[in-house]
């Protein structure tokens, strides 16, 4: 079984995803793409850092006030080292498909659902969560030193671009239902019971 997890900003899906490989014993993929990305391709792991739905500075940058903009508006643009995001973007789906090859594993973002649409043994899950629960992670992630305020504008940002990605992309529309197999509030059922009630699904489906 793949699962594939989209996820809003503060609504612990990171969180859910390694905790449910962890239950299953399966391999867990987040930033680690990135890195076996360059290193599998040869490119310098920065160009893939600055495509990313969610790049390295894109938390911190947030939090003291820099504007790291979504490269190339949606996915258009001519990203460093002349390859446009296309590119970087099917080079990392040629990863992540072969990882999916490999083992059953858990993807966080990147439009994996879509990637491995063609599998049938593919678990699309998105996690959504309360304002105000999102709010209270967002401020925990930068230790405290941001305001709710600061956090309520970067959840919104960070949304923002991770739906433009995935839109772009996948031709779907990111949060909807019907762009995956379960939608889950973990706001209504905590972590530890999304990650039970995302255990008892995979383990219930079996693969056509």
């Amino acid at each position: 079984m793949i699962i594939t997890i989209g996820r809003q900003l503060g609504s612990g899906g990171r969180d859910i995803g390694k905790i449910l490989s962890d239950a299953m014993n399966i391999a867990y993929y987040d930033r680690e793409i990135i890195e076996i990305t360059a290193r599998e391709s040869g490119l310098n792991k920065t160009l893939f850092e600055k495509a990313d739905e969610q790049a390295r500075m894109g938390f911190s940058a947030n939090i003291i006030g820099m504007r790291v903009p979504f490269l190339g508006g949606g996915g258009g643009g001519i990203a460093c080292g002349g390859l446009s995001n296309e590119m970087l973007f099917q080079i990392q789906s040629e990863v992540i498909r072969d990882l999916a090859d490999r083992q059953p594993c858990v993807f966080i973002g990147r439009c994996a659902d879509y990637i491995l649409r063609d599998r049938r043994d593919c678990f699309n899950v998105f996690i959504c969560a309360s304002d105000e629960d999102r709010i209270r992670r967002i401020i925990g992630y930068g230790d405290g030193k941001i305001s709710a305020e600061k956090a309520r504008d970067l959840m919104a940002r960070i949304d923002r671009k991770r739906s433009t990605f995935y839109n772009y992309y996948s031709n779907k529309t990111w949060g909807e239902a019907s762009s995956y197999h379960a939608c889950l509030n973990s706001s209504v059922f905590g972590i530890d019971g999304t990650v039970s009630l995302l255990k008892q699904m995979t383990e219930s489906i079996t693969p056509a």
